[in-house]
């Protein structure tokens, strides 16, 4: 497979992002720096295979985030790095949050927020490139039933909005629900909301099939 020289790949996000990164480290390409996710995964699948390519991956998750905490931060963590393709998955606590303790967004809000963090972005990098992610849950653990309705009205939001910027989408929630027929909840979510290592590898794999890298 052919890749383009010297990509920046930024992935963005929240605690699945995260992965428990080192965040001392602002270099690209470190595994600490990276975390234990797929993240991780898609970056050292990637560099091991094209050492020729010049990719240079970073992650800049933070557990706890919602898309109001994204923009917050936005261009000290997403402009300043200058991607070439910027991935991103975001949307599970601001259902989880707002049911839990009334500190999410409503489906509106994130809706309004998520488009003028892309609008932003593409004003500021005209030749970026978007990977929007599905955000998903499974009713396990800590995430309740009746709080995926809710959460599939975001997904619906992420493909609008991935057709209004010509982007990616990476469909985890569909990925988690159709794992559901190999193994329990709990196998690919213990808490319904964070992946085990099974889980990460799978949502790595569908990343690289969705974007083609």
């Amino acid at each position: 497979m052919s890749h383009p020289s010297s990509q920046t790949i930024l992935f963005q996000g929240d605690s699945i992002t995260d992965a428990g990164r080192n965040k001392e480290i602002p270099q690209p390409n470190s595994g600490a720096a990276l975390g234990f996710g797929y993240a991780n995964q898609v970056a050292s699948a990637l560099l091991a295979e094209c050492p020729q390519a010049g990719f240079n991956f970073y992650n800049r998750g933070i557990s706890g985030n919602r898309v109001t905490d994204l923009l917050a931060r936005w261009r000290q963590d997403a402009i300043h790095l200058k991607p070439d393709w910027i991935s991103i998955l975001i949307g599970v606590n601001d259902t989880w949050h707002r049911a839990a303790s009334d500190r999410g967004t409503t489906v509106e809000l994130y809706e309004t927020v998520y488009r003028l963090l892309l609008e932003e972005t593409r004003k500021e990098l005209p030749g970026v490139r978007f990977v929007l992610c599905e955000p998903f849950g499974l009713a396990v653990g800590a995430f309740k039933a009746e709080w995926m309705d809710e959460l599939r009205r975001r997904s619906e939001v992420v493909q609008r909005l991935v057709g209004e910027v010509d982007g990616v989408f990476v469909p985890f929630q569909n990925l988690f629900d159709e794992a559901l027929k190999e193994a329990p909840a709990a196998y690919w979510l213990p808490d319904g909301v964070h992946p085990s290592a099974a889980g990460h590898r799978r949502m790595a794999d569908l990343w690289r099939r969705s974007v083609g890298l």
